[in-house]
């Protein structure tokens, strides 16, 4: 056999093959026949990179990685992935500069519920976009579908750029970009998972803190151009970045698992499993309740007397907490379990989001607010994707992951717009009261979900090991 390109030979130790010798009488095409039959058991691994992939090849098809869990070059595509989640997410969560701009300044007289279909529309269709994405990230390739994101992306922040109307905004800065960061998430949550087994969460924390790092100084430069250059410059800067940064980093998306051959765009299998439901429902109840103080703490700063710069301070506040929060939720995860941690920290967001929020009543405890809600609230956009890889496996992770972010998007779109509804409706523009006991009892009713998938996760598995679980042995499980 004639190989195109050099390979690896691998063999395994404990296998054995005897070539006859042909002086006892052994028929020489026997003798062949019979060495290629045991050399089927040798390993052959492509070693090289294809151009025109983003994994490396078996070249007997086999499922085993190229490169082994937790090595040190599984680093480099996580650190791409951290570096891009500061454009990816940096347009969302310094969308409140925006957000209190068009409110107070651009769009004063627009309801705050119409305004909030620009910033809405982003993250929902980030979300619900990816069980397409996501799925043809397995299908075609990590990179290839992060470079399509790249193209809408920068398209749609020149577009905004030159609208004037909130209608059009919606469209560019609202759907566009929201499509295009969909095909650039999709590629980048499924890496860190599954390069690493034993700092799984680690990996996922550090390269999602990206997000954060992005909103700090997204969240800064946005002010500051808006300030100087005005909103038309903001959005056209915005999008250089974002081509920028994005296609450098793109050529770093490797993957470490093949996908498995599939005749079908979707794999629905996952759906079949009660714990799929449970992650797909605490994330809707969690992108419910969530973007509440992203999308409105610069207006609750207006309402105490505090200013613009004020409003962005804050922002900045919060997303130096969810930078922290984000990468420390997946060190503790790694020690004390996925789930228990994630648990831990829905609580400890409404025990700290909603006494704060409603009875601020100066700049001073908002502060306060930023600092604790953003550190320990972030968390589960760092676990929930370790959660998936750990419960289903790393070979559809991009796809499965995709399916869960169709109704974290449904969330968004469901929480943010009524939000803003119950801002114009019920605090009249004066207060966030109702606006936070709906963010809350959301966040509230994740932590339940998660409480439920904990127990349902314990008891599948000492029903696997056929042992008996004690109060004390549900209590102290690590999962």
């Amino acid at each position: 056999m004639t190989l195109d390109r050099p390979v690896d030979i691998i063999a395994d130790t404990n296998t054995s093959i005897e070539i006859p010798d042909s002086r006892d009488g052994t028929n020489p095409q026997q003798m062949s026949n019979d060495f290629k039959k045991d050399s089927s058991k040798i390993e052959r691994w492509d070693t090289t990179h294809s151009e025109d992939s983003d994994t490396f090849v078996s070249l007997d098809h086999s499922e085993r990685p190229i490169r082994p869990a937790d090595c040190a070059f599984g680093w480099i595509p996580t650190l791409a992935v951290m570096i891009n989640y500061m454009v990816i997410f940096g347009a969302s969560n310094s969308y409140g500069v925006f957000s209190t701009y068009y409110l107070n300044i651009k769009f004063p007289n627009t309801p705050a519920t119409t305004l909030a279909w620009i910033g809405t529309l982003v993250t929902t269709l980030m979300l619900m976009c990816n069980v397409v994405t996501g799925a043809l990230a397995d299908k075609i390739g990590y990179r290839r579908t992060a470079y399509i994101g790249t193209v809408l992306c920068t398209t749609a922040y020149i577009l905004a750029s030159f609208s004037d109307k909130v209608w059009q905004l919606i469209l560019t800065q609202g759907a566009l970009l929201g499509i295009g960061t969909s095909f650039l998430y999709a590629p980048s949550i499924s890496i860190p998972p599954q390069w690493f087994e034993k700092h799984k969460g680690m990996a996922s924390g550090i390269a999602i803190a990206g997000s954060s790092i992005g909103g700090l100084w997204f969240t800064a430069a946005t002010q500051a151009m808006l300030d100087s250059l005005g909103a038309k410059w903001t959005l056209r800067v915005l999008g250089f970045i974002t081509f920028g940064v994005t296609s450098i980093m793109n050529l770093l998306y490797f993957r470490r698992v093949p996908p498995k051959p599939r005749k079908n765009l979707f794999d629905f299998a996952a759906a079949k499993h009660l714990t799929f439901w449970l992650i797909a429902l605490e994330v809707f109840a969690m992108h419910t309740g969530f973007w509440a103080i992203t999308f409105y703490i610069g207006t609750t700063a207006r309402l105490h007397g505090g200013s613009m710069q004020d409003g962005s301070n804050l922002l900045l506040v919060l997303n130096a907490g969810n930078a922290i929060g984000r990468a420390l939720a997946g060190v503790v995860a790694d020690r004390f379990g996925n789930i228990n941690t994630l648990l831990v920290s829905i609580i400890l967001a409404v025990i700290i989001e909603m006494p704060l929020w409603i009875s601020a009543k100066s700049m001073a405890p908002l502060y306060v607010l930023c600092a604790l809600y953003g550190v320990v609230s972030p968390a589960f956009t760092s676990l929930n994707p370790v959660i998936v890889a750990i419960q289903f496996g790393p070979d559809s992770l991009a796809s499965v992951i995709g399916m869960t972010n169709q109704f974290a998007g449904i969330g968004v779109l469901t929480g943010n717009l009524s939000q803003g509804a119950i801002f114009d409706k019920y605090d009249k523009r004066e207060q966030f009261t109702n606006v936070t006991i709906f963010s809350g009892m959301f966040i509230l009713f994740a932590g339940f979900i998660t409480f439920v998938m904990r127990t349902h996760v314990v008891r599948r598995l000492y029903r696997k090991e056929d042992a008996k679980l004690t109060l004390k042995r549900y209590l102290l499980q690590k999962v």
